[in-house]
């Protein structure tokens, strides 16, 4: 099924009756920050909901940095981020039940915020026990542990992330020593943009 740059690949029992399907241009409006790359669709009839995943298909001629598949929720009034991959001229994802879909470009990487420690700063060996931080993105998100990387003194450090309050957290066992420790954050977000953050701190 296709209307002009949305293709719904056909998939077998993907439901249980005979449904007639179709797809319609949609005008919806996008936040100014962002950009719609392709027309947005919604798929029809909304009520239907799928047995097994089916895959939908924006055509676009190459693959950017900063480009997803989203669908809008319409009781939240957001567009919510769908895992999406590139593959011979098409953008594709997965979908469980009919919705209105938009292919969109974000280009605003990821912000670090509240730092501990900070970039120059200066502490006590036995006021800082841990590092923390939050991390924040505007559209896409960032859902996957792997898309953060944190070291210490050039040592990566196996931390934890509470994907609910946005935050990264790491206990250390012993404290730090004195003098001089470097700390190196990088995070990106769902659609490939980065955020990168280096510097050193003091422990006297």
């Amino acid at each position: 099924i296709e209307n002009e740059d949305l293709i719904i690949n056909t998939n077998d029992n993907f439901i249980n009756d005979s449904t007639l399907i179709w797809i319609e241009e949609a005008n919806i409006e996008i936040p100014e920050k962002f950009e719609l790359m392709q027309n947005a669709y919604t798929i029809y009839p909304l009520t239907t909901l799928f047995m097994n995943p089916l895959e939908i298909n924006f055509k676009y001629p190459k693959k950017e940095s900063g480009i997803g598949i989203y669908y809008y929720d319409k009781k939240k009034k957001k567009w919510i981020y769908m895992d999406t991959h590139y593959n011979n001229g098409n953008y594709k994802t997965s979908i469980l039940s009919n919705e209105l879909f938009a292919l969109i470009k974000e280009s605003n990487p990821p912000k670090i915020k509240k730092m501990i420690p900070d970039i120059n700063a200066k502490y006590r060996a036995e006021d800082i026990n841990k590092i923390e931080f939050y991390i924040e993105d505007d559209l896409s998100g960032i859902s996957n542990i792997n898309n953060i990387s944190l070291k210490i003194d050039d040592i990566p450090i196996l931390f934890e992330y509470n994907l609910y309050q946005n935050k990264i957290f790491y206990n250390f066992q012993d404290w730090l020593t004195i003098g001089e420790h470097s700390l190196e954050i990088e995070v990106q977000d769902n659609v490939g943009n980065k955020t990168y953050k280096k510097g050193t701190f003091i422990i006297q």
